[in-house]
């Protein structure tokens, strides 16, 4: 008889969870149920002035000011929550997911969101960690295959030098284009 695995068991359960709450979080971003949107501000925010704010108010009005960035914000937490469900996808899901959770928390601690909400982002944050943890194998597999290591000596100094020659070439593109489109606020 096959012994229970418990550890499997907890896995699913938190990843149930965070797929279940980050879905909803990026749906309820998408459908104009977070952030303060432009044209729909809190009566007393709208009359409060700048220096006075609230910093939770403000980063809320701040956020919720570009339609653009709350579908950015809740596409990535929906594409994030789908493949962190799916077995074969959830390192990836993982791997999408925690630079979002890191931002989220602090953005909670420094902008004065409920300690509450910062917890949850916390919980969801560990419980990507737990996952990835018990899957360590498969991101050091993965990690591994995109890590480029020469085989040859001659061929290892070859590649850093074509690297630092389009190094080069990429640093002198970039400030040519910024200086091509200026500095200037848009």
């Amino acid at each position: 008889m096959k012994q229970f695995n418990w550890t499997s068991l907890v896995e699913w359960a938190l990843r149930i969870n965070v797929f279940v709450k980050l879905f909803s979080y990026g749906t309820g971003k998408i459908l104009g149920g977070q952030f303060y949107r432009k044209g729909n501000l809190p009566e007393e925010v709208a009359n409060t002035t700048l220096s006075d704010v609230r910093s939770f108010d403000l980063a809320w009005t701040f956020f919720g000011h570009s339609q653009g960035y709350i579908l950015f914000i809740g596409i990535s937490q929906l594409v994030g929550a789908l493949l962190f469900l799916l077995p074969r996808t959830k390192v990836w899901g993982a791997l999408v997911l925690i630079p979002i959770l890191l931002n989220i928390i602090v953005v909670d601690y420094l902008f004065g969101v409920a300690y509450g909400a910062m917890f949850s982002a916390c919980f969801y944050l560990g419980s990507i960690l737990f996952v990835l943890y018990r899957n360590r194998e498969a991101l050091v597999e993965a990690l591994r295959k995109l890590w480029i290591a020469p085989t040859e000596k001659w061929g290892g100094i070859y590649a850093i030098l074509l690297i630092g020659l389009f190094f080069g070439l990429v640093f002198g593109v970039e400030f040519f284009l910024i200086d091509f489109f200026g500095y200037d606020d848009r």
